[in-house]
Order: structure tokens, then sequence, then C-alpha cells
């Protein structure tokens, strides 16, 4: 099924045709542009206020959507070293490009919702993500308060991205290969601290002074946090059990109905355009080395398919939509030990 589609796509998009259009360029000059411009004012003038944090953590947000997000999967350019370079615009903005390939590229892509596999199904005491984890009493507000903890994302991306690139883990080990990559991207980490923490208390030796950078972090972390958690996170979602093979049997084990039942889409060309395309998430999981720039338009040739293939096909019309789905799906999470809204496709038994 999933050659068929690919078949279909190529008619529309050839595959030497799938990187990134020359206008994509334009967009990733801007955008690394201003943000370059932005932190040299601020620090050359030491000029620290919250209100140039915020529009920094923003344009952050867009850096990790639009460009590392598409650069780290091969999809901007058929060379390698393009690839590379901008997928370093992660470390520019206070990630790890080599942890996040490890945890979002190797695990999360292959094993989309699984149970037992998913870094991103974890969730944390707090939020109940994944049905196996126990049901505490608050979670049953979690739907609540989930959107609020959001906030502190952007936090937690600079400090854990330094822990995993120094410990070489994340929720599984990394390659002993990559312990060359592993202490360049330390020095990285070690190099955005300076830029925000030290740099600018050595300018400005106040406590107030952190705290005009503190919306730089809860800005971009809320807005990458926000549309990621939405588009695996809504009312009738499927989860696995097992995406380490496809099953034999049925067609919901294969891979084209893993990755389409598992995400969901909302909004158009415009939210694309802002968002690097993770607005299209079927269509991203479906071909992650496809630019975003033409998700729009493949989009409706998987639509159909999937129509004609009878498997759920997830579109929200606005974002309102989808806020409203995940909120269900969190309360349905929260409220019971087995959730009565999530349909879940369990390990093929062994023969």
């Amino acid at each position: 099924d999933f050659m068929e589609l690919c078949d279909r796509v190529a008619k529309v998009l050839p595959r030497l045709k799938s990187f990134a259009p020359w206008h994509y360029y334009l967009k990733v000059a801007f955008l690394l542009s201003f943000v370059i411009g932005l932190e040299s004012y601020m620090h050359y003038n030491a000029v620290y206020r919250w209100e140039l944090s915020a529009i920094m953590g923003l344009f952050y947000a867009w850096i990790g959507l639009n460009i590392q997000h598409d650069a780290n999967h091969g999809a901007v350019s058929r060379y390698p070293g393009v690839n590379r370079v901008l997928g370093m615009s992660q470390n520019w903005i206070g990630g790890s490009a080599l942890s996040w390939v490890h945890q979002h590229v190797v695990q999360h892509h292959l094993h989309t919702n699984d149970v037992n596999l998913d870094p991103d199904m974890a969730g944390s005491s707090y939020i109940r993500l994944n049905p196996l984890k126990p049901l505490m009493g608050y979670h049953i507000v979690q739907h609540i308060y989930f959107f609020g903890l959001l906030a502190v994302y952007g936090f937690s991306v600079v400090i854990q991205s330094f822990l995993q690139v120094l410990y070489g883990a994340h929720h599984t080990a990394m390659s002993p290969l990559l312990v060359p990559h592993r202490i360049f991207e330390s020095f990285m980490s070690v190099f955005f601290i300076c830029r925000w923490v030290f740099l600018p208390l050595y300018q400005v030796p106040q406590l107030s002074t952190i705290w005009s950078t503190l919306p730089m972090y809860m800005v971009a972390g809320y807005y990458l946090a926000f549309f990621f958690s939405i588009s695996h996170n809504f009312k009738d979602v499927y989860m696995m059990e097992d995406t380490t093979r496809e099953a034999s049997n049925h067609k919901n084990g294969t891979f084209l109905y893993k990755q389409v039942v598992s995400s969901s889409n909302v909004g158009g060309p415009i939210l694309c355009f802002f968002n690097g395309g993770l607005n299209y998430q079927i269509e991203h999981h479906l071909f992650p080395r496809i630019s975003h720039c033409h998700y729009p338009v493949i989009a409706p040739i998987v639509r159909e398919y999937c129509k004609e293939k009878s498997i759920p096909y997830v579109h929200f019309d606005t974002i309102a939509e989808n806020i409203r789905s995940c909120a269900l799906h969190l309360l349905d999470l929260g409220s019971h030990q087995t959730p009565k809204n999530v349909h879940f496709i369990q390990k093929e038994k062994s023969q």
C-alpha cells in the first residue's frame, strides 16, 4: 500500500524535486539574519528586555520548525553537508541536533505512539500520556494544567539536551561512534549558556537581567511543544504495542496505517509556512525527507488514498478544534485507567 501511495505522490512531485525549492532559502536567510541581528543588538547594547526576549523566543521556535527540523531529517537538500550545517541551528537555539536526531528521527518516527518505544509517550509524573502509566488522582485535571506546563519545556530542552549528549543516552543509548560529535555538541550547549546567562550577567549584573531573558525560553518552548503535542494527542488516536515490524495478517499493522492513525493535521498552507509543515503531521510522518514546502501539494493525494483504503485520516480545520480534541484525550487518560477513546493496536502474537 505504501509503495502504491509513493507512486501516486511521485506523479505530482518527482523524487528528485522533493527537496526544498529556491524560495525556502529566502525564509532561512530571513530567520537566521533576524535572530543574529537581534541577539547582536541585545548583547552589544546590553539591552535585555522581556519583550525582546519574547520576540527572540518566537523566532527560535520558527527556526526549530522551519530550519533544523527539515535539515535534520535530510529534507532540505540532496547534499548532506547542507543539511548538517542548517541542522546545527538546533544547537544555536539551545538544543542539540545530535540528541534530537536520536530521539526524534531514530525513535519517535520509527515507533510513533508506541507505548514502549516512543520517547514522546513517556510524559511525566504530572502528565499521563501513556495508558500503561499509573493513574493518579490529580490526572483528572491534567487537561487543564497541561497547556500551562508547556511553558517550562524550553528550560527543559536546554538542560536535558546537554545532559543527554553528556551521558550519551536519550530513552535509549546513543551509538559509541558518536563520541566525537557528542564532545562538539557539549561545547555548543556551554556556548549557549555563555551567550544567554553569563554574558548578560557580566554586562548587567542584576537578577532582573536573568528574569528578562526567561520569556525567550518560555515562548520558544511553548510554541514548539504545543504544536508537537496536539498532533499526536487527540480524541480517538491510535496507540501501538509493537512497531518493530509490520504485522503479517491485517492492514492495521502496516507502516502506512500506523503512521496515519497516530498523527493528525490542522489548518492549511498558511500555517504550513509558519510552522515548517508540522501541521501536516500525517504527510510528514509518511514522507519525512520531503521538504515541508511540498506538503500542501501532496496532502490531498494522501487523504484521498487513505479514504480509498478506509484508513482513518484526521484533519482539524482550526487550531481550536485540535485543542479541544487534545483536551478531551487528556481528560480521558486522566479519568480512566483504560482510556475509552484510545484505539490500541496490540502486538502480533508469535506463530
